[in-house]
């Protein structure tokens, strides 16, 4: 074991089905039902996190009801005690409290509201290259500093972890620029989200450039590596040994070289890759614990989940 592991146990999301089409792999979820199938598959396997979009059930489209966020929180919480993470909106939504409305409605109910949201410190350009041309040309991921500082109070009013999404060392010092303004919850868990050759938004999968974003983090404090458009595998036993933690799910790639694995599949793999360097794997209850974040409450009308 090097310097740089701890004995600090690993925590594995789950990135279940993102805004991915599902092609050839029908383990993708997009009704409320498949997504509650895949996260009890994760969970099972080892994850202690999820996080999701809200689909249509039949065109896989974006639905960003509050009752298909309900739908969901009440499926994977009565399955599982995964802490649950839901998407902000992605590239489908438009304004800050079209963004929020779902961590909204739920947040007065101690059983189904959300235990974190994802707040990304930037924007960024997110077409798909096919290796002749960008499509659709005119893809944009906006997060104006404007609209950042407004989700960053609502989140502080509604009392929801936040964890600190950045693309690139400038939205790590952006973020850093948040908290010296009192806004930005200090220690997070940050998420480093590197990028496949389809999406060359954000830095490839190398150790050099992992080695830069975790050079700019505040000391101490957890990160966690995912990569969007790619496989985050060849990677992922780097940050295990350095001491981070690893988001994997057919959401950021298809992982088509195993087949078509469903998502517990890929998070066992990262859990062999735990297992093969020595590094043991936190259970939802653990991570929250270690996160800081409130502990799962009491079903109603019944005791908390216990899982060993």
């Amino acid at each position: 074991m090097t310097p740089a592991m701890t004995d600090s146990p690993l925590f594995i999301e789950v990135r279940c089905n993102e805004s991915t089409m599902r092609g050839a792999n029908p383990h993708l979820p997009y009704s409320t039902e498949e997504i509650v199938r895949e996260a009890v598959r994760a969970h099972d396997a080892g994850a202690a996190i999820i996080h999701w979009h809200g689909r249509d059930p039949d065109t896989g489209g974006p639905d960003n009801s509050v009752e298909t966020y309900r739908a969901a929180s009440e499926g994977i919480r009565g399955a599982t005690d995964l802490i649950t993470k839901p998407t902000l909106g992605y590239i489908s939504q438009t304004g800050v409290e079209d963004r929020v409305k779902h961590l909204r409605a739920l947040a007065d109910d101690p059983w189904l509201r959300f235990d974190a949201a994802a707040v990304d410190f930037g924007s960024l350009n997110i077409d798909t290259w096919d290796g002749q041309r960008f499509t659709p040309g005119d893809g944009v991921y906006v997060n104006s500093r404007n609209d950042i500082e407004a989700v960053l109070r609502i989140l502080d009013d509604i009392d929801t972890y936040l964890t600190t999404v950045v693309w690139d060392i400038g939205q790590i010092r952006t973020a850093k620029c948040f908290r010296e303004m009192g806004l930005a919850q200090a220690p997070t868990f940050w998420e480093l989200v590197f990028t496949g050759d389809s999406r060359p938004s954000g830095a490839g999968t190398n150790l050099l450039a992992l080695q830069a974003m975790v050079a700019e983090l505040p000391p101490g404090e957890p990160w966690q590596l995912m990569c969007y458009g790619g496989d985050v595998l060849p990677l992922a036993a780097a940050a295990i040994v350095l001491g981070g933690h690893v988001a994997i799910g057919l959401g950021d790639h298809d992982y088509a070289r195993f087949g078509t694995p469903h998502n517990g599949e890929l998070v066992a793999k990262v859990v062999a890759l735990a297992e093969t360097i020595g590094r043991p794997v936190a259970t939802p209850a653990q991570a929250r614990e270690l996160l800081g974040m409130r502990p799962l409450p009491a079903r109603p009308g019944a005791a908390a989940l216990s899982h060993p």
